[in-house]
């Protein structure tokens, strides 16, 4: 029996439910270092809105267990796999590739290693041409580098690239 065929729908639906609880349970423990208050004087806390997303995540996280344990969902009852094996082939080469897009970005940089992650991810899932791939590649590092550094002014992590960076600075800041 393979891992796929283990991991059940009845399985993951628990998981990710007491997963998420717990999540939300220390979202609202570290929101709630700051103040989670709102009132006419004062504004709202810094904690206020992720404690009170993260309550509301909570709630429903506990309505979906309770509806587990009542076995009041669909998914409560299924027993069939919650992966295909075909389908964790990809999800596997998503992941591997991820991890290895953020082990990149400490080295590279994020533009540059999203350059990379993009020609290889969008090669090996789409049957785009080489030119889309390439200018699609090329062009959302840019976008990106774009929106966070010119227009929010935040810096992104560069990497050994920062150098190649200083001119494109002179430009914007002169």
């Amino acid at each position: 029996m393979s891992v796929t065929n283990k991991i059940t729908v009845k399985r993951a639906e628990i998981a990710v439910a007491v997963i998420l609880a717990l999540c939300s349970i220390a979202l609202m423990i570290k929101s709630a270092e700051n103040r989670i208050t709102w009132n006419a004087e004062e504004n709202m806390g810094a904690g206020f809105l992720p404690f009170y997303l993260s309550l509301g995540m909570l709630i429903c996280t506990v309505l979906t267990i309770i509806k587990f344990v009542l076995k009041r969902s669909p998914q409560s009852k299924d027993d069939s796999p919650f992966i295909e094996a075909e389908a964790f082939k990809y999800i596997a080469v998503t992941i591997i590739s991820l991890v290895i897009l953020v082990l990149a970005i400490g080295y590279l940089g994020i533009y540059f290693s999203l350059i990379f992650f993009l020609a290889f991810y969008l090669r090996y899932f789409s049957s785009k041409s080489i030119l889309f791939i390439s200018v699609f590649s090329l062009i959302t590092p840019v976008l990106t580098f774009l929106f966070f550094e010119w227009l929010l002014k935040i810096p992104l992590p560069q990497g050994i690239s920062e150098p190649l960076f200083y001119p494109v600075y002179d430009f914007m800041y002169s």
